[in-house]
């Protein structure tokens, strides 16, 4: 996204959405990890079953809690203004998964062409 691009700033429904869109990917990957316990459980020998049980909890919990944030932001999105706009430059900027921020820049850039 060009400077340019981001003065004009992105609608706040955009950026609702481009986060909802990036949190789906975190909820994929926390399923992912829960697979893997799951098989880790599966070949755990009795007296170790325990503590692969509380991980599974904990990452249950996370995948529960990606997941209200993912619906909560995709809501939001569906009724935030597009007229309202935030530049966002600085806060990707922060960013510090390199593919996260890109695809995040992709996103708003594509609603903006939109």
């Amino acid at each position: 996204m060009t400077s340019e691009q981001d003065s004009a700033g992105s609608s706040i429904a955009a950026i609702l959405a481009a986060v909802s869109a990036e949190m789906s990917i975190a909820a994929e990957a926390c399923g992912k990890l829960d697979d893997a316990l799951g098989q880790i459980l599966a070949v755990s020998p009795p007296e170790s079953r325990n503590q692969v049980m509380q991980e599974l909890h904990t990452v249950d919990l996370l995948a529960q809690h990606i997941t209200a944030v993912t619906d909560f932001t995709h809501r939001l999105a569906l009724i935030a203004s597009t007229d309202d706009s935030l530049a966002v430059d600085d806060a990707l900027s922060a960013i510090t998964l390199g593919a996260v921020a890109e695809r995040l820049r992709a996103s708003l850039a594509a609603a903006k062409a939109d």
